[in-house]
């Protein structure tokens, strides 16, 4: 059995003339959060798109869990969860309407997950009133902290997460990272991170992924790229910065921000 739950051998897209993601070989361990790094326009997206099976390689092929996604897409999809960028909760229906609609989804007997989504409410500050309004209704952290749980709730082996702290305050923040560490560390799942949040990445990432223009520029440890881009301050901005030769403007747009 492979230890990889992705990989992709000489993964290409292109858009018509335009090359999105240029021959990459991803190699994500099982049991380990990996974080996808990159600014706009790198590709991050394109590749996640096709890690779903959603959009049909140019050429080159990609593995998950040991399916070929390449082959058979639509064979993959129910078995990852996810937390996309923007929110896919159906906004006229309440929180508590979307997690029971997901549960339902995927076979999931509500009882079986009561007393862990107790604990997520507790723990992220999620009110039964809260539950129960239209999630239309719901502030931005608030939105992002029930997709999050609904994403996390699914009990699916393999979690891409885009942006899971984006826009929470610090107290959600810090207890979303603990959930995911708990999920990788007790669990044994496997997490695709993608943020421009630094503390998100510092404080998660095993490995690391940096993608520029397409290309898959550098791909190990979280220590090897600090050793290989920042062996004087063995700092991880420095090193991400270093990375991509981004101009101060350029590395505040990619980091969203100091640390």
């Amino acid at each position: 059995m492979s230890e990889l739950m992705v990989e992709s051998k000489q993964l290409t897209k292109y858009f018509n003339s335009l090359l999105a993601v240029d021959k990459i070989d991803l190699k994500i361990p099982k049991g380990k959060i990996y974080a996808l790094l990159g600014p706009n326009g790198a590709g991050k997206t394109t590749t996640i798109r096709m890690l779903l099976g959603l959009l049909k390689p140019t050429s080159g092929e990609v593995i998950v869990n040991g399916v070929n996604v390449s082959v058979e897409p639509k064979s993959i999809r129910g078995e990852i969860g996810i937390l996309p960028q923007f929110s896919a909760a159906y906004y006229d229906l309440t929180p508590m309407q979307n997690i029971n609609f997901i549960l339902e989804l995927n076979n999931i007997p509500y009882d079986e997950v009561k007393a862990a989504l107790g604990e997520y409410f507790k723990t992220l500050d999620i009110s039964y009133e809260l539950l129960n309004k239209p999630f239309s209704k719901l502030s931005g952290g608030e939105q992002r902290s029930i997709s999050f749980i609904m994403a996390a709730i699914t009990n699916k082996e393999f979690l891409i997460l885009d942006e899971p702290t984006s826009g929470l305050d610090i107290a959600r923040a810090k207890y979303i990272r603990s959930i995911i560490k708990y999920l990788v560390e007790q669990q044994g799942k496997t997490v695709l991170l993608s943020s421009h949040i630094v503390s998100d990445l510092e404080e998660l990432a095993d490995y690391c992924g940096i993608l520029k223009k397409g290309k898959l520029i550098f791909q190990g440890r979280k220590e090897e790229i600090i050793n290989e881009y920042a062996p004087d301050s063995q700092d991880f901005e420095d090193a991400i910065v270093n990375a991509f030769g981004a101009k101060t403007n350029i590395a505040q747009t990619f980091m969203g921000g100091s640390k």
